[in-house]
């Protein structure tokens, strides 16, 4: 008995120090990371279009790049044709709106069956 109270306040700071320093955890910085695959915006969605569940499994959550005709710019989105859509960081968005073709590296978030579009967040043109 003697020993449970050292021992239960021990384990609590332990516990206390570990929460703390897991939610001080700095956030992943997408921008430093390397493509891990480069496609064009029709090769990436044909390809979800055809096995979504292999291409899921594989490439969510990687850093990809896309090179695509830009549909729609507006804002924090961009969109290039056939359905890539890709979400800026707050505050990284370009000052200009792209247009033409060009090439944008971000993390693969999935596909979204209901309007046949892949996702990208965290995304940053590539000059």
């Amino acid at each position: 008995m003697k020993n449970a109270l050292p021992l239960s306040l021990a384990i609590l700071v332990a516990a206390a120090a570990l929460g703390y320093s897991m939610y001080n955890k700095p956030h992943k910085d997408y921008a430093l990371e390397e493509a891990v695959q480069t496609w064009t915006a029709e090769e990436l969605v044909e390809e979800f279009k055809v096995n979504p569940p292999e291409m899921q499994s594989k490439w969510q959550e990687n850093v990809v790049a896309v090179v695509g005709e830009v549909a729609s710019s507006s804002g924090k989105t961009l969109i290039l044709a056939p359905g890539v859509v890709a979400n800026y960081d707050l505050g990284n968005e370009p000052d200009i709106e792209p247009s033409g073709v060009v090439k944008v590296k971000g993390r693969l978030v999935g596909f979204d069956d209901l309007f046949g579009e892949v996702r990208l967040d965290h995304v940053q043109l590539i000059d």
